[in-house]
């Protein structure tokens, strides 16, 4: 791939400095990129003891998140002993934590994070892109994410669908501080530009694990629950005809962090949307049972139910 023709950031050109982000009500915004920037110039070692305990602090006020967490586990792992699924709970709690701050860490760039990530089976996508092949990448929603994809970033330019955060101050700063990166971020509405911007070459990432409602959800296992899955990677893969590869992520505790780029899937996409989702799913949920601690529970994953089913949350806890 020529990546000298590829464009800066689309959705960094439409975010732009305002006037109104100086007013008093983003000020305690202000003070926390203080924070941030503050805290991620700390020895390793202490940064993630400080946004450990960050995360074991929103783990005690936030009632309703620790209830999806508690709830999450509790469904997929019902084998594992309750002091087990604690743990599983805390420590997930804790890199939700440390996420927060790593944001310093990526809009904030130092030599330091080049020895803190380890990037796994990147020949896969060296060798698809000689071949001329579109590649389309779908991975789990971990609390390491941003950290651990903007240093792929460093190595090829890819695009990502995301969610626009609602504060406009944030996005604002997410989207300078990303500058670093050979990255294009597509507001998740706009499909269509991600898919051309595939079908030019161009890498892209989704992370399809959470429940979008029942609007073309298909239900499919996930830890042996029917869970509301949009056939997203299958589509976007067979409408640019792009080889799928799984790509993970987590941390090694204190030490950094793993990229990890798996062999492309054989056959995929196949002409029945149900197997591959499946597939899809299990790969996912293989992942997970592997590395608990680093997935994000702190969302309804089994939130839309099969026709007739019950709910699986408790509704005052919503």
């Amino acid at each position: 791939m020529n990546n000298k023709n590829i464009t800066p950031l689309d959705h960094q050109q439409t975010t732009r400095f305002e006037s109104r982000f100086l007013a008093p009500k983003f000020w305690p915004l202000w003070l926390w990129f203080g924070l941030l920037w503050s805290v991620s110039r700390l020895p390793y070692p202490i940064f993630c003891r400080v946004g450990e305990g960050l995360g074991l602090l929103a783990m005690k006020l936030g009632k309703k998140r620790r209830y999806f967490a508690q709830r999450n586990v509790e469904l997929c792992f019902p084998e594992k002993s309750q002091a087990e699924r604690d743990q599983i709970v805390r420590e997930s709690f804790k890199g939700a934590g440390m996420a927060l701050f790593e944001s310093g860490l990526v809009w904030w760039p130092t030599r330091r994070n080049s020895r803190l990530i380890e990037i796994k089976g990147f020949e896969h996508i060296e060798k698809l892109q000689q071949q001329g092949q579109n590649i389309m990448l779908f991975a789990p929603h971990v609390t390491s994410l941003e950290f651990c994809f903007s240093q792929v970033g460093l190595r090829t330019w890819f695009n990502v669908l995301f969610r626009v955060h609602d504060n406009p101050l944030w996005e604002f700063m997410a989207t300078h501080g990303r500058r670093h990166y050979t990255l294009r971020l597509i507001p998740r509405k706009r499909v269509g530009e991600f898919l051309q911007h595939m079908n030019n070459g161009e890498l892209g990432l989704i992370a399809a694990d959470q429940d979008m409602g029942k609007k073309r959800s298909l239900f499919i296992p996930f830890f042996g629950i029917p869970a509301a899955t949009i056939p997203s990677i299958q589509s976007f893969a067979e409408q640019t005809n792009a080889k799928t590869l799984f790509v993970s992520a987590y941390r090694r505790k204190r030490e950094g962090y793993t990229v990890e780029f798996h062999p492309p899937l054989e056959d995929f996409p196949s002409d029945d949307v149900v197997a591959d989702c499946t597939l899809t799913n299990k790969i996912v949920e293989d992942f997970v049972r592997e590395h608990p601690d680093d997935y994000l529970w702190h969302h309804r994953r089994f939130k839309t139910r099969p026709p007739g089913e019950p709910p699986l949350y408790d509704r005052k806890k919503k």
